[in-house]
């Protein structure tokens, strides 16, 4: 007979899951002891913190070893951030598994809240992020924002549908061990940016979804990334619609090997992607990546996926319905201020 009482014997619900939180690092020395210290942070007691250094040439490594053992470090060539999500995932142990970006933070309740929603059956649960400047006060905004449609339980059929769902940036994101050796190691020759891509559109395809309406870290816009871009400056634009990391190909033809069924037109026609394209066309059509387009074509494109794309209300489907009309035949001035960053 055991010598544990049924009345002190811990119940499934009383168990609590160990996490890891990765932290990946490049050249960020000067927020990583604020990403670091928010992870430590943690009201939550079963967090084990990952900090991966990718080849960086700032003071990241001392900073990293005046931590000592209250974290684990893993010091490493330069490889881009999907070979640093790779690292720190074979060297994590939790059944939850958070990357952070360095130059965000984690609130410090953020741990506690994903796993009280966490349940049997979850891949991924993702949760808002606040919008801080470079030196970390507010500014006022949330990612993602979460007006419309929220995503939550089985979205395989709504992504395979439509190529798209309101997603967080990485270090709104939490995924199941399992789903995220579904996914991983990622290629490395691939994913040196945009590591979160293919945990994004796949790891739904192992589980459910959660998502959770609050603000549970910080997001940093700052110079050095490429979030105050929005995908409208040219040079950014022929990035994200010819970099092999970007090209709906390339995540399709991994979801195939996966068993995972994706149309790359569908994904190469979301309202998004036609923005890109249609903005890249106007702004340069000389040096715009993609044959074949035309103003009247991806005109067409804008106005289907606005009226197809499910989450958006009349007010929002009316915009982007005359945004892309502007777009598609307003001279050049006016699409220059359509196309400017921010908008």
């Amino acid at each position: 007979m055991s010598s544990v009482s049924s009345a002190t014997a811990p119940t499934p619900q009383q168990v609590q899951p160990p996490v890891s939180i990765v932290i990946n690092n490049y050249n960020y020395g000067r927020y990583l002891r604020a990403a670091i210290d928010s992870a430590l942070a943690q009201t939550y007691p079963e967090v084990e913190v990952i900090v991966v250094d990718d080849g960086s040439t700032d003071d990241s490594r001392e900073i990293i070893v005046s931590y000592g053992k209250r974290i684990i470090p893993v010091i490493k060539s330069n490889g881009g951030q999907g070979s640093a999500l790779n690292a720190g995932f074979e060297m994590s142990r939790g059944e939850i598994v958070m990357f952070l970006d360095a130059d965000d933070e984690l609130l410090p309740e953020a741990v506690d809240r994903v796993v009280k929603a966490w349940r049997p059956g979850v891949a991924k649960i993702q949760f808002q992020l606040e919008l801080i400047d470079e030196v970390g006060a507010p500014l006022g905004l949330r990612v993602p924002p979460f007006k419309r449609f929220i995503p939550n339980g089985d979205i395989r059929d709504r992504f395979a549908r439509f190529g798209e769902y309101p997603t967080a940036p990485l270090s709104g994101t939490a995924y199941a061990r399992e789903a995220l050796s579904r996914v991983m190691p990622l290629d490395e020759t691939i994913w040196s940016i945009a590591a979160d891509k293919p945990l994004v559109v796949l790891t739904p395809f192992f589980g459910d979804l959660i998502s959770i309406c609050a603000p549970l870290g910080r997001y940093r816009i700052h110079g050095a990334n490429d979030s105050r871009l929005k995908g409208r400056h040219l040079e950014s634009l022929h990035r994200r619609l010819s970099a092999v990391y970007f090209a709906p190909e390339t995540i399709c033809r991994i979801a195939a090997t996966k068993g995972i069924a994706l149309d790359p037109g569908i994904l190469n026609s979301t309202s998004r992607r036609v923005k890109l394209r249609i903005a890249s066309l106007r702004l340069d059509p000389k040096t715009h990546p993609i044959a074949g387009d035309t103003r009247f074509n991806l005109l067409v494109k804008g106005i289907r996926a606005s009226i197809h794309e499910p989450d958006l209300d009349l007010r929002v489907r009316a915009s982007q319905i005359v945004w892309f009309a502007l777009m598609a035949v307003a001279p050049i001035a006016i699409v220059s201020r359509l196309s400017a960053p921010g908008r």
